[in-house]
């Protein structure tokens, strides 16, 4: 099992404005829904955990390297890709997961990270490793396209591409992993992108979905819209009760969306209160909401970029049990992810003492010493449980 934790869990890794969240399924199988390595040189006070040195330490091993089932993007955002590369290259990923979006930013726009466009040539690469096989190429080639591409049409560069087993459009669910049938375990029901919104702003096409973990009547459900805003959010909620599918909205642990943003639930500053009751009918019992995101300030200003403390407020109004938010529950004198796991005696939330690993403790006290006027590491440790 990934180290610390107790069964099938979400991990919500302290990281900043951004996202990276792991889902473990089993002891072999660890899903990674996007990546924000993003080391805070520049601030003595650090709660933020160097997430590539944690995973390559506490991922389950196969063939000696660290294996990771499945690597999820929900948008190219740097907040959602930045480490990609370097997670890449030291870890072995089963298969990818992304919308058509990725392949419709093409390089004379300028506007992909580099770590985005590491992601787009690996995608592109298991895509057309995919068509050679005419079917599936095997752990570590595998890519699953979620969304409404027209890539795939005769004449196209994706022709050929086989749709009945890697190309999945909002409305259908997943139940296969890395090649496995792992429905007893496993289910993902996709959300969006919606085919409207291809030539949306790019937040508008996230890859949204609603995962389903734990053995059967024992499980978890954990609701993840990337950084949708209102009126997607909307549509979301719209087309899932027209189609009779309002189970599939359910959870017991929602991550807010862009990282807590008002965008969310507020247009023109004006409070949209039909979504809040969206989000409230189908909380389960325990609910629970996490920000991805720094610590929220007091109160913001016109402009301020996320986390937003007025939809923070909104969000602790309908929550059943709690609203966490990563920047806080991690601190510089304790660096720790929030966990819920499905465990014997139902969902249990927390984790005491976490042990962050030796390889992601010389990063981040590395990082420290340099905020402080060092390159060398300090001999003990600074900002991660110094006495």
């Amino acid at each position: 099992m990934f180290a610390d934790v107790i069964g099938p869990s979400f991990i919500f890794w302290p990281v900043g404005c951004g996202d990276s969240t792991s889902i473990v399924i089993s002891e072999d199988e660890v899903i990674q829904i996007d990546i924000n390595d993003k080391q805070m040189a520049d601030e003595e006070g650090n709660e933020h955990i160097p997430i590539v040195d944690e995973l390559v330490a506490k991922l389950p091993k196969r063939d000696g390297k660290p294996y990771l089932s499945c690597f999820i993007l929900t948008h190219p955002d740097l907040d959602h890709c930045r480490g990609f590369a370097d997670l890449l290259d030291r870890v072995t990923i089963g298969e990818i997961w992304h919308t058509p979006r990725i392949f419709r930013e093409y390089e004379d726009e300028c506007d992909l990270s580099d770590d985005a466009t590491a992601f787009r040539k690996e995608a592109h690469r298991r895509a057309e490793r995919c068509i050679e096989d005419g079917g599936d190429p095997g752990a570590g080639d595998r890519v699953r396209i979620i969304g409404y591409s027209e890539l795939f049409e005769p004449g196209e560069r994706y022709e050929g591409f086989p749709q009945d087993e890697f190309y999945t459009r909002p409305g259908q669910e997943v139940t296969m992993l890395d090649g496995v049938d792992a429905s007893n375990r496993f289910h993902v029901f996709v959300h969006a992108p919606f085919k409207q919104g291809l030539a949306d702003a790019r937040n508008e096409t996230s890859l949204a979905m609603r995962f389903i973990i734990g053995s059967p009547g024992n499980v978890m459900k954990g609701l993840f819209l990337g950084d949708l805003s209102y009126p997607t959010l909307m549509q979301v909620f719209e087309e899932t009760h027209a189609h009779d599918n309002e189970a599939m909205l359910e959870w017991n642990v929602l991550l807010s969306p862009h990282h807590c943003s008002k965008k969310a639930m507020y247009e023109d500053n004006v409070l949209q209160e039909d979504v809040m009751q969206e989000f409230a009918d189908s909380q389960l019992s325990p609910g629970y909401i996490v920000a991805s995101s720094n610590e929220f300030p007091l109160s913001n200003s016109v402009g301020d970029n996320p986390p937003h403390r007025k939809a923070r407020n909104r969000y602790e109004e309908i929550v059943n049990d709690a609203f966490l938010c990563t920047g806080e529950v991690s601190t510089p004198e304790q660096v720790q992810p929030i966990i819920f796991s499905v465990t014997a005696n139902g969902i249990e939330h927390g984790i005491e003492d976490y042990e962050m690993s030796e390889s992601a403790e010389t990063t981040l006290a590395a990082a420290v010493a340099k905020a402080l006027g060092s390159n060398a590491p300090p001999a003990t440790k600074v900002g991660f449980g110094a006495e």
